[in-house]
């Protein structure tokens, strides 16, 4: 990354310490008990004049810091913070400036300091759904004409704030994206991780963007020999599953490796939870225990299987559930949020939805569908294979199966498109029903739809990071289709 020559005037003692999370401005002492760890530097004040600060890359992931070769301006996460004091930094940590070093070390390595995320949609680093800066100086005069007052002068924003005057001054639209949401339950069949990734990356050499979310299930990653570390909610009993186990270590090596590639790739992996057994009325605790089967496989699976390596991800990284056969109960809901989740796919809702947070969470449903002879469906291929042979094979007509399901989502996309714009969601199986009917169907529709014009055919914790910039009050205009139309739309 080429280093870019900052200039920042500093009018006042406050001004020059609006870059940080915490605005302390009394003065901090090093402490002497924090040798072996770098030690933020004294919190002192420096001339009020026109100082030159330099951008710097923090890694190879696109992270960047402010410095004067002095000291680096935040601003810090709460976890580079609680770092710091876990290294006897004390109160220096909540200075308004540190140490190269420290803030290096604290950063982890990630494209945003640790404690934050990247959102995709305004390429800023949120933590709390506050928008770290620096900003520009074009969005500082836009904060100060929409009559933000000292606030614009801060390093973090309200996120909804800076989305609403990024669409003002026209850095973003106010016509809301067709995101379309193109999703995978299972990740036991090394041929489909394949096929899907290939079919990524054919599209992106015709420069289109497709991005799939994995919804994996956590017994994958655990061989028969070890399947009583598992002892299923509901009263399953130990080393019970549904949907069989991961086969040999070596099969679960060649799957963890798919999962890192896809991951890497910039697909999502996200839960479909351990032994794929009907939740619906299973209690708070017994989804708690069942996420904890899941952190446990999944995230240690090269210890818990022999192998050596590691995930190229954490925890973190898993934003997003699916509960097996959409079975939910009152105990899920209490249980999601607690345990990281932004966002649950397990419901159902019209067509036209635009999603509503419930449960401290993003509710985003598969859709309920109108097949071309009238049949109700949902937007899942498992569904189409049960209306049009009963869950059993039928090869002979997979034809004209793919070609029922191809239109039915092309119908549902047009609707949306031309309409309201609301996210469009197709689930899949990694199984080939009807002779590979329903992934043929899925992939002629990526193809028909993923390059058109203001479409994302992206990951769910894409869409999580737009409905996060949205209040109430744009999600019901955008319900109701109150946006401007582009010139197409109106001829339409």
């Amino acid at each position: 990354m080429k280093n870019i020559k900052v200039l920042i005037k500093l009018k006042s003692y406050h001004s020059l310490f609006i870059y940080s999370i915490f605005i302390l401005i009394s003065a901090c002492s090093n402490t002497s008990n924090i040798s072996e760890n770098p030690t933020p530097t004294n919190n002192t004040i420096p001339k009020l004049e026109t100082l030159k600060f330099e951008k710097k890359p923090v890694n190879d992931k696109g992270g960047y810091f402010y410095t004067n070769g002095e000291y680096v301006l935040g601003p810090f996460t709460k976890t580079m913070i609680k770092k710091c004091r876990e290294w006897g930094g004390g109160g220096s940590c909540n200075s308004n400036q540190w140490s190269e070093k420290l803030f290096l070390q604290a950063y982890g390595n990630r494209r945003c300091p640790e404690g934050s995320r990247l959102n995709k949609i305004i390429g800023y680093c949120v933590e709390n759904n506050q928008v770290m800066g620096p900003f520009s100086q074009e969005l500082i005069s836009a904060c100060i004409e929409a009559n933000g007052g000292n606030s614009c002068q801060l390093n973090l924003w309200n996120a909804r704030f800076l989305y609403k005057l990024m669409q003002k001054i026209g850095m973003t639209s106010k016509t809301p994206p067709q995101f379309v949401m193109l999703a995978f339950d299972g990740s036991s069949s090394l041929d489909a991780w394949n096929k899907s990734r290939n079919f990524a990356k054919k599209m992106e050499k015709k420069g289109v963007n497709v991005r799939f979310t994995y919804f994996v299930s956590g017994v994958y990653f655990v061989s028969k020999d070890k399947r009583k570390l598992y002892n299923a909610p509901g009263g399953k009993g130990k080393g019970r599953s549904d949907i069989g186990w991961g086969g040999e270590a070596e099969d679960i090596a060649l799957r963890l490796e798919q999962v890192n590639l896809a991951y890497q790739e910039g697909h999502e992996i996200g839960s479909h939870a351990v032994g794929h057994f009907n939740g619906s009325k299973w209690s708070e605790q017994d989804w708690g225990e069942e996420f904890a089967y899941f952190d446990q496989f999944l995230f240690e699976a090269y210890k818990i299987n022999g192998l050596p390596g590691s995930l190229v991800f954490d925890r973190d990284a898993i934003e997003g559930f699916r509960a097996p056969l959409l079975a939910r109960s009152p105990g899920l809901y209490k249980v999601l949020a607690k345990d990281g989740f932004r966002y649950d796919t397990s419901k159902v809702a019209s067509s036209n939805y635009w999603p509503r947070q419930e449960n401290g969470i993003w509710n985003f449903p598969l859709a309920s569908l109108t097949n071309s002879r009238g049949k109700n469906v949902l937007s899942m291929d498992y569904n189409f294979y049960y209306l049009h042979s009963r869950a059993k094979p039928n090869p002979r007509n997979a034809k004209r199966y793919e070609e029922d399901t191809y239109k039915t989502y092309m119908r549902y996309f047009q609707k949306n498109y031309k309409g309201n714009r609301a996210p469009i969601h197709i689930g899949h199986h990694f199984s080939a029903w009807n002779n590979g009917a329903y992934w043929n169907a899925m992939f002629r529709f990526a193809e028909s739809v993923c390059g058109l014009p203001e479409v994302r055919c992206v990951t769910y914790s894409e869409l999580a990071d737009f409905m996060d910039l949205l209040s109430e009050e744009q999600i019901n205009a955008y319900q109701q289709g109150n946006f401007p139309k582009s010139s197409e739309d109106k001829n339409d």
